[in-house]
Formats: C-alpha cells, structure tokens, sequence
C-alpha cells in the first residue's frame, strides 16, 4: 500500500513541479526539505523501538522488540498511535516483534520468533485471526511491500532477501555478501529495492532483477555493531536512522551524504532539525504522502518522534 500509494503521489507531485505551482522550499538539505523543520515528540516515555508503520488513516504502528536477551528481543507487543497520540496495545503475545508493515486491505505483518535461527512472518487480518504466513531461516528483520502485497523480507544473518507472496510462498529475490546485516528495506520510485545494512551502515540497491550495487557507505557511524537502525525512502531520498551516533542520515539515490537532524546527544529534545536530539534512533518511516518523517527510538529513555516535510 505505502509504496502503490507513494508511486502515484509522485507522478502527482512531478507533474505539480512542472507547472511551476510547486511551494516546497529547495535547499542545502536537498529537494522539497527545510531547514527550518522540527522535531517533535508525539508519546513520551514510549516502549515501542523497533520498526514504525503508517496506515492510510494516519495511524502508527510501533513494534516492541525490547532488549535483546538469550536469542531474541524480550519486546512482546506492537503498538497503535492514532493521529491525535492515544496509544493502544495493537498486537500482544509476540517473541521480540522485528519490522512490520500494512496492506491496502489492513492485514499486518510482523517478525515474530526470531532465535538467530529462524524466525516467523506473521499475519494478523483486520478481525484480528493470526497466522503464520512463512518461516524464513536466518534472522529476518524489515519488511516492506510492493504493489501487489507481496513481502520482501530484509535478513540480519543471512546475505539475503526472501520474497512472500500472498499465499505464503517463499523464495529468495536476491543473495549478496552485502546483504548479511540488512535490516531497514523499502522501495525507491523506480522499483528498486533499498536495503539500509545495520552492522555496516552500507545502503545499497538491489534492482528488478536481483542484481545487488553499493548507493552509498555512511562513515564513521557503526559504534559496538550499531549502524543504520531502519531506512525509509521519500521522493529522491533515504532516510537512515544512525542509531549508534544518534542521527538522522539523507541519502540522495546518487548517492550524497548529509547529516539531516540530531545533535548526536543521547537525549529526547525537540526543536529544529541540528537542535533537537534522538536516544537511539531506530525505526523510520512515512505516512502515505510522503509528508510525515516518523521515528521510533531504541534507548533507555525514549519516546515516538516526528518530523513534518510538507506543511
């Protein structure tokens, strides 16, 4: 759903661009960013950490993997913000939930058991019946989805991503040494899949047909393992979440590097893009417009952060 819907959006906005009617400001933070945009925090004291997506009402869903502990997280639940803040237990019963993502039809999908061995592709239906959809081997992490709600799964231990269909039939979509430690997955506007690697802080691009490439090597950024934490792609850029430093990384899809938001303090601040502060950023992601950055953080004091692109 998010990446049909981004699609359309952006031939929409491509063409609103061309008839000059365009009110998004150009500058040194790259096209249709401000610098003048803040942070800010939407649920304080938050013990959601893990993978964040939007649903097209606007809902958050926030993902508990918790602490890591013996072979997994010790996080047990997923979590529903409604656009206004209110926070509800969505989902409760999981095993160190890893990733998650919405269809058009409103079923979830979420990563649950993993055991550094294998782990569960789980499918919860809007009436609430779970199943498991596929048992991928390996530690699968992120997820995302194309227009016909098929699931490309990231692998943390495994130089792969696995491709689920709708009825639970798997296969692997591409293998590469690069892929071990991929976590954060999402789709650029030509199909391309953007995998964000958390031991390594490399982000690269696996096209239509398999074949993996190198965009990009964030430097200076992997602190005791701790890389990229997810990604998220809007319009020409991926945006990567430095949980180690403590920051939010822009990506062009040419492969330009810049620093986006954080002051790399460990705190909960809000304010302007270099003035506020992330504990731990980790989960990243957007709402269907591509209008709204949201952030999930991963340290001791954390909260569910916002950014607005597009006002």
């Amino acid at each position: 759903m998010k990446n049909s819907f981004r699609n359309f959006i952006m031939m929409a906005f491509a063409i609103f661009i061309l008839s000059g009617s365009s009110s998004l400001l150009i500058s040194c933070y790259g096209d249709g960013v401000d610098p003048a945009l803040e942070v800010e925090t939407i649920v304080a004291d938050f013990t959601g950490n893990d993978a964040v997506s939007v649903d097209r009402y606007g809902n958050v869903y926030v993902s508990e993997y918790g602490q890591f502990t013996n072979t997994g997280g010790n996080g047990t639940r997923v979590f529903k913000v409604t656009p206004d803040g209110d926070v509800t237990e969505f989902i409760d019963g999981l095993t160190g939930p890893l990733g998650n993502a919405i269809d058009a039809d409103g079923n979830f999908y979420v990563n649950d058991a993993n055991n550094t061995v294998s782990g569960n592709v789980v499918k919860i239906t809007p009436d609430g019946i779970r199943s498991v959809l596929a048992t991928i081997d390996g530690w699968p992490s992120g997820m995302t989805l194309d227009d016909h709600n098929n699931i490309y799964v990231s692998n943390f231990l495994t130089p792969t991503v696995h491709k689920i269909t709708p009825n639970g039939e798997v296969s692997v979509y591409a293998s590469d040494p690069k892929l071990a430690g991929g976590v954060g997955i999402d789709f650029d506007y030509k199909g391309n899949l953007i995998v964000g690697n958390f031991s390594t802080a490399d982000i690269v691009s696996i096209d239509k047909t398999g074949t993996v490439s190198l965009l990009a090597t964030i430097p200076d950024i992997v602190v005791n393992g701790f890389g990229i934490g997810y990604i998220t792609v809007v319009r020409n850029s991926v945006f990567a979440t430095g949980i180690g430093v403590n920051k939010i990384f822009r990506v062009t899809l040419n492969g330009t590097i810049e620093e986006f938001a954080g002051t790399g303090d460990a705190l909960v601040s809000d304010g302007l893009l270099e003035k506020a502060s992330f504990n731990g950023p980790n989960g990243i992601t957007t709402d269907l417009y591509g209008k709204t950055i949201y952030i999930s953080e991963f340290g001791g004091t954390r909260a569910l952060r916002k950014i607005e692109l597009i006002d």
